[in-house]
């Protein structure tokens, strides 16, 4: 029974690499490089655009002062009904 190439193991100096996808190796790094640089360009986008949109909605509200007051005052109620 055979599991792949390789039909004797004795002379296993004889033959080379037996993995899959043998001298694909140089483009499947540059492809793998290339997709971690794309999704991080992505990630930069999606998020600044994110941070954008929270800075409009905290200036909506009165700006970044009267936000973290809101936000004591709520957490302050919450402390004193429990």
């Amino acid at each position: 029974m055979s599991t792949g190439l390789v039909d004797n193991w004795l002379n296993i100096d004889t033959f080379g690499p037996i993995y899959p996808f043998v001298g694909s190796e140089g483009f499947l790094a540059v492809l793998g490089i290339a997709f971690w640089i794309i999704w991080h360009v992505w990630q930069m986008k999606k998020e600044k655009a994110e941070f954008e949109k929270d800075i409009e909605n905290i200036q909506k509200m009165g700006g970044p002062g009267k936000v973290l007051e809101d936000e004591g005052r709520r957490e302050l109620e919450d402390q004193i009904g429990q």
